[in-house]
């Protein structure tokens, strides 16, 4: 807020010096109207002159003359301005009002305006009209959002809205209400709303037959001819809706035939308008919906492979059948949406995603299945948080630990000179991983077969690989048993070192963070 009001503050302390130079005559030769800024000032003036950088606006209070970059100005304000001065495509550019994006528990995601709530519901308006939704239903928190204004609100509903804010310089007289009919009459023909722009452009020419006149007589005879075919306006009134409902098979559908049900058609360029803004918002809501789509599938058939019994098919499955399978489930995902979306482009629209939500998958208390080599691997340019930086530690605890670590090191060389010579006899059960798979629970092969695909599979992007203690050997590999010793057996007192077989010698748990 504050960046945005220094610059003001400047302007307007200029102006009393600009006011002296320029007199107050030339205020009046343009009309007084309200400027909503982004800061949430108000001021009032004319506008006296514009380019694509800045508007030079006359303060009514001082006379002085400042200029204005078009980033100060209120969002909505800036965008009806450069409308009416011709510095956007009124036939391309589409009205867009700030929302609200909710959540469902099902996953459905709604963009409106939240109008009332209770202590049970929420009230949420559409264009479709409003509708009460429990809170029970409600995941996650609601996101304000830049939405279609059609799919908030109906023409009727926009126009008034307009009608509204332009009320003071609507009831002017002349050349500054013309001016101000002329505004309304272009925004009514950006929600193709012919009548309302027949309206007001006729408006316009009665208030002042010289103001723009060329061109006021030919939009009034164009809006006149398309408020003529009300069929047609009709359906593509229709076809929007279906844009905002994300029928996109239906759209596309209806515009494909629209050319040659009407080819002589008054309303092709507004049809071709449509057409460019459903592709547009088809191809953003595609990409959304692949992300969203191949994480969900990723889950679910991993959650679906966990049921394999088999250790070796579980990983030839991973390592050859699943990213195929992935694809082709997330392009049926994608049939409303688009309908005859090939895998290639499932594909690229995955590839070109950018940034996103942060997942994780952990391989559990089978990070050992990967090998140690494998397991305990980390990027040359990570390092591993439980490896972090530790104080020295001092006096006889330093020499004890110093000695426990030392006595470790050896004990799992030895483990592992132990299985090089007995790899010729078979592993034992412990160390099978068969034996393992089997007894693994399905939440954790899940996890397991999500991680290894993750990592494995170069579809995803790896943010880091962490890592955690195991959870019975604190991260050594090995336990320490204390024997009290027998005097029935002859054991002796004392304590001695055990394989960790929870995690089989490794010490740790390896987790990937992917996108």
């Amino acid at each position: 807020m504050q960046t945005a009001l220094l610059p003001l503050a400047l302007l307007l302390l200029g102006s009393s010096v600009a006011a002296s130079q320029e007199g107050a005559a030339s205020a009046e030769a343009a009309p007084t109207r309200m400027l909503r800024m982004r800061s949430g000032e108000i001021l009032w003036g004319s506008i006296e002159s514009h380019d694509p950088d800045a508007l030079r606006f006359r303060l009514l209070e001082t006379g002085g003359l400042i200029p204005l970059p078009w980033s100060l100005l209120d969002p909505e304000e800036e965008h009806a301005l450069r409308l009416v001065f011709g510095y956007l495509d009124a036939e391309i550019e589409e009205l867009t009002v700030a929302a609200e994006r909710i959540t469902l528990n099902d996953g459905t995601e709604l963009v409106g305006k939240i109008v009332d709530t209770d202590d049970d519901y929420l009230w949420f308006k559409r264009a479709e009209g409003t509708i009460p939704i429990d809170k029970r239903r409600l995941q996650g928190t609601t996101v304000l959002v830049q939405a279609p204004a059609l799919d908030v609100y109906t023409k009727e509903e926009l126009y008034q809205q307009r009608v509204f804010e332009l009320g003071p310089v609507l009831a002017l007289e002349g050349r500054e209400g013309a001016r101000a009919h002329d505004e309304l009459a272009r925004f009514a023909e950006r929600l193709f709303d012919f009548p309302h722009a027949v309206e007001a452009y006729g408006l316009v020419r009665a208030l002042d037959p010289t103001y723009d006149a060329e061109r006021i007589a030919a939009a009034l005879a164009r809006s006149t001819t398309k408020a003529q075919e009300k069929q047609q306006i009709d359906l593509l009134a229709e076809i929007d809706l279906w844009r905002a409902r994300k029928r996109y098979d239906k759209a596309l559908e209806a515009l494909a035939a629209f050319p040659d049900q009407f080819p002589d058609s008054p309303l092709l360029e507004d049809w071709n308008a449509l057409r460019k803004r459903v592709l547009k918002h088809q191809e953003a809501d595609l990409r959304e919906e692949v992300v969203r789509r191949f994480h969900a599938r990723a889950l679910r058939l991993a959650r679906e492979a966990a049921r394999k019994d088999s250790y070796e098919e579980v990983i030839a499955y991973l390592d050859e059948g699943l990213s195929e399978e992935i694809v082709k489930q997330v392009q049926a995902d994608l049939a409303e949406l688009a309908p005859d979306i090939p895998p290639e482009e499932v594909q690229r629209l995955w590839r070109e995603r950018k940034g996103g939500r942060i997942h994780q998958a952990s391989y559990g208390l089978g990070t050992w299945l990967l090998g140690e080599s494998r397991a305990l691997a980390t990027p040359a340019d990570e390092k591993d948080e439980g490896q972090a930086a530790e104080k020295p530690a001092s006096g006889s605890q330093a020499e004890a630990r110093k000695k426990l670590e030392e006595r470790i090191q050896r004990y799992l060389k030895n483990q592992e000179l132990a299985r090089a010579a007995q790899s010729g006899g078979g592993a034992s059960k412990e160390d099978d991983p068969n034996e393992f798979w089997k007894e693994f629970d399905l939440a954790g092969r899940a996890q397991w077969i999500l991680a290894y695909f993750v990592e494995n599979s170069g579809l995803f992007q790896i943010d880091r690989i962490r890592f955690e203690n195991c959870r019975e050997c604190g991260g050594t590999g090995a336990r320490d048993v204390v024997n009290t010793g027998s005097s029935i057996s002859g054991d002796t007192a004392g304590d001695r070192l055990v394989p960790c077989p929870t995690c089989h010698t490794l010490g740790r748990v390896r987790r990937v963070r992917y996108r």
